[in-house]
């Protein structure tokens, strides 16, 4: 157990008092160490999105993947995210094949789930190479929700992937936390009001996260309970 029992209790009290119920997590960079060669996909993507659409435009690498789709028109989009699901899924898998939790993700998990906080994942990335990554960490029975782009053809920043998780945990938007490690986490938490958490250590760094402002930013998984009861 990471906490004392008495602070345990203080935690739920409080978790208690904010109505919190449900906590949406991303998976790469978050739960997991960031391992996806996130460059490497979004460059081959690019390029095969050019030769199959004849698309001009320069995109720059640091854009997310959501931003390039809006660009694009309607039937060329559903053309691109094919292409997206291509060129992505097998990056995704060598990194689920390597996947490793984040230090203290595992008692925090246990001890949210022990509480009967409810538990998602909301990730852009493909349901097969989640359930890959979960599989290799241990972690596969965990969550009782898990959203991905196979779900929801919107990638985050957009909200509507976290929207959909609260919708299939069964709870309204003021029940829930996510908790991220990148500005386009915050900012589809923010879109939809669901209140965020970043977490630093993953793909976006420091500055980057506070700039975005989180409505909670901590350091490691452990301090995740602590923090929101500091907060109250």
């Amino acid at each position: 157990m990471l906490y004392k029992d008495i602070y345990y209790t203080d935690f739920l009290f409080n978790i208690r008092k904010m109505t919190i119920r449900g906590v949406i997590f991303d998976l790469d960079g978050t739960l997991l160490v960031h391992k996806l060669k996130l460059y490497e996909a979004k460059r081959e993507f690019l390029n095969r999105l050019r030769e199959k659409l004849q698309i001009d435009t320069e995109f720059i690498l640091d854009l997310p993947v959501a931003y390039i789709l809006n660009e694009l028109k309607e039937e060329d989009r559903i053309t691109a995210f094919k292409i997206l699901n291509e060129v992505f899924e097998p990056f995704e898998i060598n990194a689920a094949e390597i996947a490793e939790l984040r230090e203290g993700v595992r008692e925090v998990i246990e001890f949210l789930k022990s509480r009967g906080i409810k538990l998602a994942i909301a990730t852009n990335n493909s349901r097969k190479s989640v359930e890959l990554c979960l599989k290799k960490v241990m972690m596969d029975t965990y969550f009782d929700v898990i959203v991905t782009r196979d779900d929801v053809m919107d990638l985050k920043p957009n909200g509507k992937m976290i929207v959909e998780a609260v919708r299939r945990l069964g709870l309204e938007v003021s029940e829930v936390i996510h908790v991220g490690d990148t500005v386009h986490d915050v900012l589809a938490a923010k879109e939809v009001g669901v209140r965020s958490m970043a977490i630093t250590g993953g793909a976006h760094d420091l500055e980057m996260l506070q700039a975005s402002k989180p409505d909670y930013l901590v350091n490691s998984f452990k301090e995740i309970p602590q923090k929101i009861k500091n907060l109250l």
